[in-house]
């Protein structure tokens, strides 16, 4: 399953990650690329705590996480104060990996 998640509101990013997870579950792969605002969940610092515990869920159980580069060029984020284990793609790289899987969703 590939993901997109554009938005940093609390329940976009809850419906993201209790996707992924659910693909784990059912023994599938599972891959988060967080773009526009949705970057601003990935930053270090203080994040609900459910969503942080689902995040790192998530990570533990093998859900890739990867932050759009333009989108954190484009709000001024730093790839350093991102959280441990994000990877940074581009859109082009998310494509191709989307390409592989079954379900592609947007959120």
């Amino acid at each position: 399953m590939a993901l997109i998640l554009s938005r940093d509101d609390p329940g976009s990013v809850r419906a993201a990650l209790s996707l992924s997870l659910a693909a784990i579950a059912a023994e599938d792969t599972a891959v988060i690329f967080f773009t526009q605002t949705g970057v601003r969940f990935l930053q270090q610092g203080e994040q609900d705590a459910a969503l942080a515990e689902m995040r790192s869920m998530a990570q533990e159980e093998g859900v890739r996480l990867i932050a759009c580069s333009d989108s954190l060029l484009e709000l001024g984020l730093q790839p350093d104060k991102l959280i441990s284990g994000v990877e940074l793609a581009g859109a082009l790289s998310f494509y191709r990996l989307a390409r592989q899987v079954a379900v592609s969703l947007y959120i």
